[in-house]
C-alpha cells in the first residue's frame, strides 16, 4: 500500500497499478528522498517525469509546493494520477500528461515553464534518469539562481548497477545514498539559466 508520508495529505492511500512494468517507490525510500529534499520544499513548479501512481509529485504537493506537471506514457498510469490528485483535493495544482518524456520537456519549454523541483523515477536500468536530466538541462527547463530564484534541484530515483554521473549539462551531484538495491541521487542546477 502506498501512502502519503508527511504534510496536508499524510497518511492517505493512493490508488496505484499492480503490475509488473511499475514500481511505486518504497516508503523508507520516498521518505529519505525527501529528507533530502527539505531545504528545497515548498517550492512553486515541480515536474514528475516518470510518475507512475503520482506518488512522488503527491509528497511534493502535500508538503507544500504550488504546481506539479506530472507524466507518464501509461494511460492506465495517468489514469490512476488523476483519480489519486482528485481524492486529495490537489486537482487545482497538477497537470497530467501521458506523452514520452522528450515530448513534455518539448512542451514545457515552449510554454516557458520554469522548474525548481525535479523527480526522476523511470524505469531502472535503461539509463533514462540520466538521459532526462541531460534533456532538462539542455532545454533550460529549470530556474537558475539569478533575480533571487531557489536553484533547481533534482533527484533521480535508480537502481545501483545504474551509476549517475558527477555532472549532467547544468545539474551537478551533491549528494548520493543507497538503500538495498536502490540508489537516490541528488543534483542540483550549477548557475542562472538564460531564457
Amino acid at each position: 500500500m502506498v501512502r502519503v508520508i508527511a504534510g496536508k495529505a499524510r497518511g492517505r492511500k493512493l490508488k496505484t497499478i499492480d503490475s509488473e512494468s511499475t514500481k511505486p517507490t518504497l516508503d523508507r525510500v520516498k521518505e529519505a528522498m525527501f529528507s533530502m529534499l527539505t531545504p528545497y520544499i515548498p517550492c512553486n513548479q515541480v515536474l514528475d517525469l516518470f510518475s507512475g501512481n503520482g506518488s512522488l509529485g503527491i509528497e511534493a504537493l502535500s508538503r507544500g509546493a504550488e504546481f506539479c506537471i506530472f507524466n507518464d506514457r501509461s494511460k492506465e498510469c495517468t489514469k490512476y494520477i488523476k483519480e489519486n490528485l482528485k481524492t486529495l483535493g490537489f486537482e487545482g495544482q497538477s497537470f497530467v500528461y501521458s506523452l514520452d518524456y522528450r515530448e513534455v520537456i518539448a512542451d514545457v519549454k515552449r510554454k516557458g515553464v520554469a522548474f525548481e523541483l525535479v523527480l526522476l523515477d523511470p524505469p531502472y536500468g535503461l539509463g533514462l534518469a540520466e538521459a532526462a536530466l541531460c534533456a532538462i538541462s539542455e532545454a533550460g527547463v529549470y530556474s537558475g539562481r539569478s533575480a533571487g530564484e531557489m536553484p533547481c534541484v533534482a533527484v533521480a530515483e535508480h537502481s545501483v548497477e545504474e551509476k549517475m554521473p558527477e555532472k549532467c549539462g547544468a545539474f551537478r551531484k551533491i549528494k548520493e545514498k543507497t538503500y538495498g538495491t536502490v540508489g537516490v541521487t541528488l543534483y542540483e542546477a550549477d548557475g542562472s539559466v538564460v531564457r
